[in-house]
């Protein structure tokens, strides 16, 4: 502060109200009835010359402002009083507190760089001259999803359910997975924002999406009965009229779910389909492509 005044005090408007300050000094000491007017007097100078002071664009405030061509990306900000970025990418910052749900190239030498520059908040730094390598090591991150039949889509930044047994009860066609968990919350409400009729969370919430997996037992598909613990019938009307030729309806011939069944000849009104009930949630997912011919579904 006193650094700031005297350089303050070499503008013309600080000397003149320096100088009403020493006029006003020198009434107090000759005293009188104006004494205590002077002392108001004076301390609206004094406050005056703070403001000349800080009005001065050549005092600094410290501050973090955007990177510009500063730091690594645009994400990033840049301390002005200290002369570093901050990192503020996401997904390194993740993999830097070890988090689970995304991977970096762990022997980057940006990656040394930001863990030999965290301060006691936890928040990431380095040097402007240094952004080229942290910028490489950001280049490496990548989230992972719950299953590795799931997929990420950089677009969404989110991942895609692939797990069938999953996404076939999270879109309420049966199968059985445990209820009111943190998992299936975080799916229906990511795939509510997207629209698209998938099922998506965020990565973040990949630890809890797994637990969702964990819980889940492939079934026959609904409607269908148990040939056995491991077998199961198929009762869906409008399937058993496309494999049976009987018409009025299609199926998509080429889907993984038609490719489970098994037949089991007994003359064509008898003959029996059947699956294993690990393929259950194939087979429900293959009903839901069944539809009247001429392309309407019932």
């Amino acid at each position: 502060f006193g650094a700031a005044i005297s350089d303050g005090l070499s503008r013309p408007e600080a000397r003149q109200s320096l100088q009403s300050l020493d006029d006003f000094v020198r009434g107090l000491r000759r005293g009188g009835a104006g004494s205590l007017a002077c002392l108001l007097c004076g301390t609206a100078i004094l406050l005056a010359i703070i403001q000349v002071v800080f009005r001065d664009d050549r005092v600094a405030v410290p501050k973090l402002i955007p990177a510009g061509s500063l730091c690594a990306t645009q994400d990033d900000m840049y301390d002005d009083r200290k002369a570093l970025c901050q990192m503020g990418n996401t997904y390194a910052y993740a993999y830097l507190m070890r988090h689970d749900w995304v991977m970096c190239a762990p022997n980057m030498p940006g990656a040394k760089i930001l863990r030999g520059m965290q301060d006691k908040y936890g928040n990431f730094w380095y040097k402007s001259s240094s952004r080229g390598d942290v910028r490489e090591f950001y280049n490496t991150c990548v989230p992972t999803c719950a299953d590795d039949r799931d997929t990420y889509h950089s677009s969404k930044k989110m991942c895609l359910v692939g797990n069938d047994v999953a996404r076939v009860w999270l879109q309420g066609d049966g199968q059985s997975c445990a209820h009111g968990t943190a998992g299936g919350q975080a799916v229906r409400h990511a795939s509510a924002v997207v629209g698209d009729g998938n099922m998506w969370y965020r990565p973040q919430e990949t630890s809890r999406v797994r637990e969702l997996y964990k819980s889940c037992q492939s079934t026959c598909a609904k409607g269908d009965s148990y040939v056995s613990s491991e077998h199961c019938e198929v009762q869906d009307r409008k399937a058993l009229a496309f494999l049976r030729g009987d018409g009025g309806y299609v199926c998509d011939d080429a889907s993984p779910g038609r490719s489970s069944l098994k037949m089991e000849r007994g003359g064509t009104r008898h003959t029996r389909f059947w699956y294993s009930r690990a393929k259950g949630a194939k087979v429900e997912a293959w009903y839901t492509s069944c539809m009247k011919q001429g392309g309407f579904k019932e």
